[in-house]
């Protein structure tokens, strides 16, 4: 089977847009799916048509990416380069695949990743150093390869940035998705200097092409502020103090820009103003100003900073025996509370850090709160006894529909509020346990 593929830039309709042409031909009696789609938190189809002999298609596409690029049931490359305006042509009848725009990235990416150069890791401990170690060795591999390819400089630094992806990616990409679907995947245990080897990395902006590169560079960053390494200032400095762990300025905007829009979308806006102005020192870019002015313009329109102040403590919820509980009796008191339900992926995969963070936290004066959202209390009962949760457990089977949800505006869990002594509101919407920021902020804040 022989296709090719051909990229134009045509007329855009949108500044920035430009839509590009997909052209060739598949031999067989039937028609094939073309895919292609980018990896950004979930699958970003950028194309998908059925095909068959002399085709034509477009899509749209705005930036330089990793895309993935599939024919019927084949799999073509998962890390193929595609720009605005390129023209990529491919061939199964020859070696390299890849020809036209970007041909001999294309073809060394192909070359790359494939099993020659998955790190030897059989008997190794995972989440160890040795581990680590394993994935150093194999990315250094790919890394002399890209040397003595021959590309030109800014070519090699394509392949090298979507290297190093890979290399965050089998580092941290189970670590991170056991946050996500915590019903699946234990919160795991890692080495104290698991993420030590990779310490002396020079991360490329190029690394940005990888559309999903985001949480896994964020736990490189996150393991560095466990172990010291990074040191968390204030509130309204955190996230300048991990983006300052990046040498590369336009990698170190880009990852700051990322942080901010993420702790809007989360509602992680105590003291979020603040952030924006000491980010003027790192962003400097145009484009980068012209996303924190609508940052602001978020933050403008968030209901959680009015909610700093309100008096909660007069609602309680029942234990596990019947008893109702209520805020008030933990006055003197900050109140960390965990809204959760037994069926939430993410809430069950904080409960081991909810447990990790009272523990290290255990000499501050803060009460920890679990109040379930589930409906049905004999299922809430089996789960707590299955996973050993002791504590302050509640229940709301009323579950948003709750006078107190409702106050809260709670649309969506896991969500963490934290009271003040007097049982009003300190933080409407804070950070996750999982979040090892939140743990040197609360040492700071409530001693």
């Amino acid at each position: 089977m022989m296709l090719l593929l051909s990229f134009a830039c045509w007329g855009v309709t949108r500044a920035q847009d430009t839509l590009a042409v997909v052209s060739g031909r598949v031999e067989g009696e039937n028609p094939v799916m073309l895919v292609i789609q980018r990896q950004m938190g979930m699958s970003q189809r950028l194309l998908e048509a059925k095909v068959q002999g002399d085709y034509r298609e477009s899509l749209t596409v705005k930036e330089p990416m990793i895309v993935s690029l599939s024919l019927g049931r084949q799999t073509v490359s998962n890390t193929v380069f595609l720009t605005p305006g390129a023209k990529l042509e491919v061939d199964f009848s020859r070696e390299d695949k890849f020809g036209g725009t970007h041909a001999g990235i294309n073809n060394l990416l192909s070359r790359l990743f494939t099993d020659e150069y998955q790190p030897k890791t059989s008997g190794l401990k995972e989440y160890s150093r040795g581990y680590a170690e394993a994935l150093v060795r194999a990315y250094q591999g790919r890394m002399e390869q890209v040397e003595a390819s021959g590309l030109l400089p800014e070519e090699q630094k394509v392949v090298q940035g979507v290297a190093q992806y890979q290399l965050l990616r089998d580092m941290y990409m189970m670590i991170d998705l056991s946050k996500a679907f915590g019903k699946a995947f234990a919160a795991p245990e890692v080495d104290t200097d698991y993420s030590d080897p990779l310490l002396n990395i020079d991360w490329l902006p190029e690394l940005v092409f990888a559309g999903d590169w985001f949480p896994v560079f964020q736990e490189w960053l996150f393991a560095q502020v466990q172990t010291g390494k990074i040191k968390i200032g204030s509130r309204e400095s955190y996230l300048n103090d991990m983006a300052a762990a990046i040498k590369n300025e336009e990698l170190r905007e880009a990852y700051l820009l990322g942080a901010l829009w993420r702790e809007v979308l989360r509602g992680n806006v105590k003291d979020f103003g603040e952030r924006l102005k000491k980010a003027t020192e790192i962003v400097k870019s145009k484009g980068g100003k012209e996303r924190l002015k609508a940052y602001a313009e978020r933050l403008a329109e968030s209901t959680y900073p009015a909610m700093e102040g309100v008096d909660l403590s007069d609602y309680g919820f029942p234990n596990e025996k019947g008893d109702t509980v209520y805020l008030s009796d933990f006055k003197g008191r900050y109140v960390f509370i965990d809204l959760w339900s037994t069926g939430c992926n993410p809430c069950v995969a904080e409960i081991a850090y909810v447990k990790r963070l009272e523990q290290r936290l255990a000499s501050l004066p803060l009460a920890w709160v679990s109040i379930s959202l589930d409906s049905n209390a004999d299922t809430w009962r089996a789960f707590m006894k299955q996973k050993g949760m002791t504590g302050v457990q509640l229940l709301c089977t009323r579950s948003r529909k709750h006078p107190f949800m409702q106050r809260m505006a709670v649309n969506g869990i896991p969500r963490f509020i934290i009271l003040d002594p007097d049982g009003k509101v300190w933080d409407a919407s804070s950070r996750r346990p999982s979040d090892p920021v939140l743990g040197e902020l609360l040492q700071k804040e409530l001693k």
